[in-house]
């Protein structure tokens, strides 16, 4: 911010006394680049409406030759020398301004925010290696007109009209129009797929092959991906079902890489469902974890937090595995017991609140297993 309003009020610098070189022959200059002093790339596209706007200008003032850019890219070519460096390489410029036969050398800057652009054109004189530099702000082309004007003035000594009232476009809001690509990687096989509510074509079903989709318009877009009943995205907490679609902003010119997100319902459900689950074999270190309290939450479909604790408290004094879980959920408790049987397994279930709870005791293979899961009562496969 501070950069900008230093070149807002920026002024001719450099220029010292010198008078306007108001001299009969024609003066010969080299424009070598427009620079985006913005660290945003989407704004690069403002540099060319400049830069071409400049040239322009430049190609219409009396007693002002433009050096053709074949002849200056030739030269950076012989010198080993990229156009982008000139600006920052004082001793280059000049150089490169000496070989092209140019009397002076002339560059732009831009910074474009907040609907307007600040243009800030700079000369440097080849044989003394003065500076000078002419800033306007403003939001459209007469903005750049008005810049390149000074700088004619400045060279000529005569004061052109470049500013045309009747055609002053905004530039900064200027776009590039040019189409973009869309390419959909989708794990899908033959899903049907709609850009902005119309058929496009069917997924690949390779997730590294996407469908690709050519020549889109910049601007805003939905895709949307189906595949029938038992297929998509489950939006959380409710739990409602639906195909996965996704808006997106396209840029001119932009390949717009996008992922379907898309799942087997059932398997989110699953998920979701059995929110907890564990087995142990009644032996060695398993013995003093399986004391250990298990505390767990979830999100039921309202949205509220339901805080879930087990406690399985393990008996096995008389030789005898026996446990007396307790089930806290929320605000409830309860409390039940399972006994190991030789030979057998045996097995709990309970339900309390939102939680169901399911325990097993297996003594048939003469290691003792325990195997316990708790699992919400407001989900269920199939649901959708």
């Amino acid at each position: 911010m501070k950069q900008f309003r230093a070149l807002a009020f920026l002024a001719v610098l450099t220029l010292a006394a010198a008078p306007a070189l108001a001299q009969t022959g024609a003066v010969t200059v080299a424009f070598t680049a427009a620079r985006n002093l913005d660290i945003d790339p989407r704004t690069d596209y403002v540099g060319g409406l400049v830069q071409g706007l400049i040239l322009y200008d430049l190609t219409r003032a009396p007693g002002v030759v433009l050096v053709d850019r074949s002849s200056l890219d030739r030269v950076l070519a012989e010198q080993e020398l990229q156009l982008s460096g000139l600006v920052d390489d004082r001793t280059s410029a000049l150089k490169v301004g000496k070989l092209l036969g140019a009397d002076y050398l002339v560059s732009a800057e831009f910074l474009a925010m907040a609907g307007e652009v600040l243009v800030t054109i700079r000369v440097t004189d080849v044989a003394t290696g003065r500076t000078g530099a002419f800033a306007e702000r403003g939001p459209g082309e007469n903005t750049v007109h008005r810049a390149a004007e000074s700088l004619v003035e400045y060279l000529s000594g005569k004061r052109p009209a470049f500013v045309d009232p009747e055609g002053d476009r905004n530039i900064v809001n200027l776009k590039d129009e040019s189409p973009g690509v869309v390419a959909l990687h989708s794990p899908l096989i033959r899903a049907e797929i709609y850009l902005d509510g119309a058929f496009v074509g069917y997924t690949t079903g390779k997730v590294d092959v996407p469908f690709v989709i050519e020549k889109v318009k910049p601007g805003r877009h939905s895709i949307r991906t189906t595949l029938g009943r038992g297929f998509g995205v489950v939006k959380l907490p409710e739990i409602t079902f639906s195909d996965w679609e996704e808006s997106f902003e396209l840029s001119g010119g932009e390949r717009k890489v996008l992922r379907d997100r898309t799942r087997d319902w059932n398997s989110v459900l699953y998920d979701l469902q059995y929110f907890y689950d564990d087995e142990f074999y009644w032996e060695g270190d398993a013995i003093a974890k399986a004391d250990e309290p298990r505390v767990v939450s979830f999100v039921d479909r309202t949205g509220a937090t339901v805080n879930v604790r087990l406690d399985l408290r393990p008996e096995a004094s008389s030789g005898t595995l026996v446990l007396s879980p307790r089930l806290a959920v929320g605000g409830e408790t309860g409390e039940w017991k399972l006994a190991a049987k030789k030979g057998e397994e045996v097995e709990l279930e309970a339900t309390l609140g939102l939680v169901k709870l399911e325990l097993s005791i297996d003594n048939r293979y003469g290691r003792v297993r325990v195997e316990l899961q708790l699992e919400r009562t407001d989900v269920w496969q199939g649901m959708y």
